[in-house]
This record gives C-alpha cells, structure tokens and sequence, in this order.
C-alpha cells in the first residue's frame, strides 16, 4: 500500500462559460501535476456553476471524456468534482427539469473507476445576496455510497453539503476510505462560519485525512463562495490551505501518519452505533 501520496485541490471561480471554465480547470489540473500530485480534486460545479443544469447534462457524455483526456493525457488520477447528468447510474432518467449532481473518479490511465450521485442537498436560508438556496429544485438526490481505489488511496466520495452529515463520513470510513473528498461551492456565509470547523471535525471523527476542493470569489451578483480549500490529517490538523482566489493546492498525504493515528485512538473499533446508509 502507498504509504505517501500527494493529493490537489483545484480552486476556481466558474461562472456559466463552459469553455472558460474547462481552460481554467485545464490551468490548475497542469499546475498540481507539475507539482507531482498523484491525485487531483475539482470543485463541485467545475463546468458551469448556475445556469441552465438539465441543457449542460446534454454534454455529460463529452465532460465525461474530457476529464478522462485530462487524466490520461496528465498521468494524474483526477475527480471530477460534479457535472449534471440526466441519468441515473442504472440507466434509468431523471424526470425533467431534475438532474443528478455527479462526481466522476477517473483513474491515471483516463479510466473511470467510480461515479457518486450526491445524497444530501443544499435547501436553506442563508444571510446573503442570494438569500434562498433549494437545490432540490433543481437535483434529484443520488441514493449510494462510493469508495474507490485512486492512486494507490481508498478514497470516500462525497459533495459539498454532505459535508454537514457525519453519518455519511462514518459510512466512508466503515468501508476503508483513507481519504474523504469533499468538492464544493462552499457559499461565502456558511464557508466563513463553518468550512474548516466541519473538515477538522470530519477527520477527527472518522480517522481519514479529509480534503475539501471548493470554489472561491464571485460568480455573479449574488453568488460567492469561501474558498479556502484545505487538507486536514485525521489529528484534525490543517495541513495546507489556501485563501479565497484562484489557486491549487497540493499537501503530502502519509498513510503512516493515519495508521500510528488510528491505533491510538481506534475510534472505529469503538464505534457502537452501525451506519447502514441510505
């Protein structure tokens, strides 16, 4: 098993230009490849972020290849942190005007290895410009748990609001996650209140490191989001973060680190309570 691995976190501003997006995304997947990241995490929303959901999943097919390009082309696992899509993952659509929120993990060789339909969704009143968010309006929540094998890591998927439900982390971690993954569009309000307290609180709890991959700055009028994408150790302590504009983020994951953790406080051994998902 990889004991060390360097993991990413791809921080943008997307707006509702795909191609300006995917030339952004482009800039900071290159970026942590050239830092020697194995494996590289986008934001929620990379490809647009508001905007017309159920049009852009026309294109699903195409994002899906272009992140495989990426990968393959980059020799860098990468997860795509989501793209809508009109399916489900049994074939079966997704009544109009829904869609899924997925997050696609595609291994170095440009393979997909996993997909997860995001559970939990964004329906809340918050002190911004924008005021009301219902993403239920919009997405149709997904109704499985993935762990995947990336770059030598058991990796846990999940999406922005999910990070707000330990219930679904300690699930992760009962199926052997090493790494929790939680790309995001993290809104300006919620992120400066509890961002970091959740990620910190998350790798605590469940013993896995805890990456968040968030989007940053404004996107329009009414739409912020915090920023500050980081890497925390399951000690809960911050091992890298960045502030709120465009940038990558790449930190030293050590298995060892996690393992010596563990063993010193085997909160999974201690577990009581049988998480047996949705």
């Amino acid at each position: 098993m990889t004991q060390s691995v360097k993991v990413a976190a791809i921080q943008m501003t997307s707006g509702n230009d795909v191609q300006a997006n995917l030339d952004e995304a482009r800039r900071g997947l290159q970026k942590a490849a050239d830092a020697g990241a194995a494996l590289a995490v986008l934001p929620e929303n990379f490809a647009q972020y508001g905007g017309d959901y159920r049009g852009l999943s026309a294109q699903y097919v195409w994002l899906k290849e272009w992140l495989c390009e990426q990968a393959r082309t980059l020799g860098m696992a990468i997860i795509g942190g989501s793209i809508p899509a009109s399916e489900r993952p049994d074939g079966s659509p997704v009544p109009a005007p829904r869609v899924r929120t997925r997050s696609l993990a595609i291994d170095e060789k440009g393979r997909v290895q996993a997909d997860y339909d995001k559970l939990h969704l964004f329906d809340a009143q918050v002190n911004d410009a924008q005021g009301r968010y219902c993403e239920s309006d919009v997405f149709e929540p997904g109704d499985q748990t993935r762990v995947v094998s990336l770059a030598g890591l058991q990796v846990g998927l999940a999406i922005c609001y999910d990070l707000r439900f330990p219930a679904l982390a300690q699930r992760l971690a009962s199926e052997g996650a090493d790494l929790l993954v939680y790309p995001s569009a993290f809104t300006a309000v919620t992120g400066a209140a509890h961002w970091e307290l959740l990620l910190r609180a998350t790798a605590v709890q469940s013993g896995c490191y805890t990456l968040g991959a968030n989007q940053c700055g404004q996107h329009a009028p009414r739409r912020a989001s915090y920023g500050h994408s980081l890497l925390v150790n399951p000690w809960g302590e911050v091992q890298a973060s960045l502030g709120n504009t465009i940038d990558v983020l790449v930190a030293e994951l050590d298995l060892a680190t996690m393992k010596e953790l563990r063993q010193r406080i085997p909160v999974q051994q201690h577990q009581r309570l049988q998480i047996k998902g949705p």
